[in-house]
């Protein structure tokens, strides 16, 4: 295996880390420039200050739970949250609906989308005027617990709902962000890697694995209308070799999929719930599987070969949205390439198309789940940074530029965020951009390299 090519197989066995300090990893963040080909408009809205009326809350709380509705606002990738001025707080402070939404004073400061919120005693309440209709709409009473962690999901929930109101399309707000995270063991030399969680935002991350081994690569099972089943796909290195596990709840212990021999990494699951894909050295290469599974009975099919090739790496296998394609990483033809092959019925080899040409070393392709676009990472200049590939336009793009190596791209529900790990100097965070604002947030905190995140419901 050439020491040249660059996927995330080999990234899972190679890589030293320290801890960098909170100066740099600051002077990454504004360094990371993001290129859109259109620019989007986005809809200005005005956010208004929370008014107690009763409130039973501190005013930091309440300046809490305002900042939490303000991140979900202003980077949806909808909306822009507009700032505040006192002629237009003291609008917002009238009593009398009729008054505080005077159709006039609004029209005149040009902003379509008006937010008044209120918090009387426990009970959050909040008024959506739309200026250009004059339309009003009120949201809650919505009661609130005073536990930050709980009462910021509920925020993140009438987010998403003002957004379905506003755009009739779903938010993202409720969603999260999985990783694997790495840092020293107290008691070894080595280091560990967990798997974690968090909002969306980065805020109220939490351990999910406590093995004291080597966890990456986490992949939730998609949520079906029909299903309250979940679970979490990941590779642990708790037997020495690479395995990939499923664990179906918190409660439960994660069980191996299959007792295939050899090293098995970087699962994808199929959106329709019935598929994973990944990729195994069993027969010497590194050959990309298929393996048909049931999360309502918990069964799991013999693992198929579905690709292989002389003398050449597999790598970060992806499904398209009806689960009938799988995107990769291959060094087959010289350079690391992204290709594209259909799920064959029969046992015949599926034939591969390149659809990157433009840079030589791709690698973790992501397909967004609206099936128009695949993201993926690609050494720019001797930096990895994002690409897009637009399946309708058939055209390659690059997304981001500027320092660090930027890796291991995934889609949220929407096909409009990404979610990404950004590393230099040992140090590595994640950040969410998406394709109508050019910039990224930086979501992740605290200490420890954060690696493959991917993003859930």
């Amino acid at each position: 295996m050439s020491s040249k090519i660059y996927i995330r197989f080999i990234s899972v066995y190679f890589f030293l880390a320290f801890f960098s300090s909170a100066i740099y990893a600051e002077r990454i963040e504004e360094e990371i420039r993001v290129h859109l080909p259109t620019t989007s408009q986005l809809q200005p809205i005005y956010l208004g200050k929370i008014f107690s009326q009763d409130a039973v809350f501190d005013v930091h709380y309440l300046n809490q739970l305002e900042a939490i509705l303000c991140y979900d606002l202003d980077y949806n990738g909808s909306t822009k949250v507009c700032q505040r001025t006192s002629d237009k707080e003291q609008l917002l402070r009238n009593k009398d609906l009729t008054a505080a939404f005077q159709i006039q004073n609004w029209q005149s400061f040009g902003i379509p989308f008006i937010i008044k919120c209120c918090v009387n005693q426990k009970q959050l309440t909040l008024y959506l005027f739309n200026v250009s209709n004059s339309c009003l709409k009120t949201f809650g009473p919505i009661l609130l617990s005073g536990n930050l962690p709980q009462d910021r999901k509920k925020i993140h929930k009438l987010a998403d709902t003002l957004h379905k109101t506003l755009f009739s399309t779903e938010g993202i707000a409720s969603t999260r962000i999985l990783f694997s995270q790495k840092t020293p063991h107290n008691e070894s030399e080595k280091w560990i890697s967990e798997i974690w969680e968090c909002d969306w935002d980065g805020a109220n991350a939490r351990q999910i694995t406590s093995e004291k081994t080597y966890c990456i690569t986490p992949i939730l099972l998609p949520r079906a209308d029909n299903s309250l089943k979940e679970g979490l796909f990941y590779v642990s290195y708790k037997t020495g070799q690479p395995k990939i596990y499923f664990q179906a709840s918190k409660a439960d212990k994660a069980k191996r999929i299959s007792s295939l021999r050899g090293n098995q990494l970087l699962p994808a699951v199929s959106l329709k719930r019935d598929k994973i894909a990944f990729i195994s050295d069993v027969s010497g290469r590194v050959d990309l599987f298929v393996q048909a599974f049931s999360p309502e009975t918990g069964k799991m099919e013999k693992p198929v070969q579905l690709y292989s090739h002389p003398h050449a790496v597999q790598a970060s296998p992806t499904f398209s949205p009806d689960g009938s394609k799988i995107a990769f990483a291959s060094n087959k033809d010289g350079g690391t390439r992204i290709f594209v092959i259909p799920i064959p019925s029969d046992k015949k080899r599926p034939h591969a198309v390149m659809i990157t040409k433009k840079n030589r070393e791709n690698s973790c392709p992501s397909w967004s789940s609206d099936g128009t676009k695949l993201a993926y990472s690609a050494k720019t200049n001797g930096i990895r940074q994002i690409w897009i590939y637009d399946f309708e336009k058939k055209e390659e793009w690059q997304l981001t530029s500027g320092p660090g190596d930027k890796e291991n791209p995934f889609w949220a529900p929407n096909s409009n965020h990404i979610v990404f790990n950004s590393t230099q100097d040992c140090n590595s965070e994640i950040y969410v951009v998406n394709l109508n604002q050019p910039k990224a947030i930086k979501i992740s905190r605290g200490l420890g390299k954060k690696h493959y995140p991917t993003w859930g419901l």
